[in-house]
């Protein structure tokens, strides 16, 4: 880092301080402002160890994620120099097609290309084009575009700790856990990674979702719904497509009065497997069935390419619904509660096997010390859903478990929210009160 970078980050840092101090957006009901501060140099810290492992496990960086997307963005970035024309049209995607701009421009990238082509859209682009936008008033530091995605993260972890706060009114402390304080939350989103744009987009998304739906319609809020509605598409299309039927049956659920909430919410996840076999009938290149088992067909050839460690046997899929759901509980398994002690195998794996640890022990908690009478329902089937479908997906697609610890950090706040709100924290209180008597 030179001195420039470090002024500048100084400066970021110092300015979104006073702004988590004197900012009514950053206030969340029932934190202190200390602690808000604190978690933010938390995920600061959690951002220079994330460049550390990176740069100790990835020598080459045409292989590590956050560095191969910052360096491809500086030749797109350079073309505004020579020709503004051609680089308003690769940010934009407006009429970047043909052999010119791949020869002059993307041909000479790592990663605008991936090996493994579908008809999906490529989301490499997407994080090089933010990198681009950052490099306008970034002087190219890297460590300034680090510190941007990390600010961008929190303030989609502080919008959703304002959506769901409405529901956690004896338990903010406990939702701020689940929010800013599980440990692959906060390291696998501290830097140049499409997980931190994801968060932030899924914070806004459901923020603006909720402000729309209880609220009234005004122009921003429709704006922002829009916008992050668009990011999350072009970021990581697999999560909104799982988050989709989960947002449609909730919003059915709250206009019916909150009636049949399961029901409804598996009423409308039949429907959209229906619609999507319709479409793969319809439009054979968009079966989703398909689109899985050739994802995971690609991962492993690709995990196998580049002799990647912690390997397991990919499932044995088939295009079809039936497979899917055959193997399912394999790849909720696999995401949620893998590497399991026997795949250990290096030390990087040991702090994923330690959060799994958690993971079980508050499942058992919400079984053993659950609310007598447990209150909102649609909150709880709303995780429930989203958990188990971006489970199954990342399960299914997914036979390495370093990337599998990685991409379910999406799921894992919701997880964990509908855990807190079934557990009866008074309860565990008084179990330890009476055992120290």
């Amino acid at each position: 880092m030179t001195f420039l970078e470090i002024l500048y980050c100084v400066a970021l840092i110092t300015v979104m301080s006073l702004l988590i101090f004197k900012w009514r957006a950053f206030s969340l009901p029932g934190i202190k402002k200390q602690w808000v501060l604190w978690v933010f140099y938390l995920k600061i810290l959690a951002g220079f160890v994330l460049v550390f492992v990176y740069s100790k496990y990835y020598t080459n960086r045409n292989d590590s994620d956050i560095f191969r997307y910052f360096d491809d963005s500086e030749i797109l970035y350079n073309a505004i120099k020579t020709s503004p024309s051609d680089y308003f049209a690769m940010l934009t995607g407006i009429n970047d097609d043909g052999p010119y701009f791949a020869e002059n421009y993307y041909g000479k990238m790592n990663n605008w290309y991936i090996k493994y082509e579908t008809v999906l859209y490529n989301d490499c682009h997407t994080i090089i084009r933010i990198n681009t936008i950052f490099r306008l008033f970034s002087f190219g530091f890297f460590y300034v575009h680090s510190l941007l995605f990390i600010i961008l993260c929190f303030i989609g972890l502080i919008a959703l700790y304002k959506t769901f706060i409405k529901y956690f009114s004896c338990k903010s402390k406990a939702l701020f856990f689940a929010l800013f304080l599980i440990p692959s939350v906060v390291f696998w989103s501290a830097g140049i990674l499409k997980e931190s744009i994801l968060i932030f987009a899924l914070g806004m998304f459901l923020y603006s979702y909720q402000k729309l739906l209880f609220i009234s319609f005004n122009i921003g809020r429709v704006l922002v719904f829009v916008f992050s509605f668009a990011l999350m598409y072009f970021t990581k299309t697999y999560v909104l497509a799982v988050l989709l039927p989960v947002i449609v049956a909730n919003t059915w659920i709250v206009l019916t009065n909150n009636r049949h909430v399961f029901v409804k919410q598996l009423i409308t996840l039949l429907v959209f497997v229906n619609a999507a076999i319709l479409v793969g009938v319809l439009f054979p290149e968009y079966n989703v069935f398909y689109l899985i088992t050739h994802k995971l067909q690609n991962f492993a050839n690709l995990a196998v390419d580049s002799n990647a460690g912690s390997m397991i046997a990919p499932l044995p899929l088939e295009p079809s619904f039936l497979s899917m759901l055959k193997y399912s509980p394999f790849a909720v398994v696999n995401t949620l509660f893998r590497p399991f002690i026997g795949d250990v195998n290096s030390l990087i794996m040991l702090p994923a096997l330690i959060e799994n640890v958690i993971i079980i022990i508050t499942i058992l908690m919400a079984v053993l010390f659950h609310e007598k009478k447990i209150q909102h329902i649609r909150i709880i089937a709303f995780c429930l859903f989203f958990v188990i479908l971006l489970a199954t997906i990342t399960g299914l697609t997914t036979p390495v478990l370093g990337a599998l610890v990685r991409y379910r950090i999406p799921m894992l706040p919701f997880l964990f929210i509908m855990l807190f709100l079934i557990i009866d924290f008074n309860k565990i209180k008084l179990l330890f009160k009476f055992k120290k008597a």
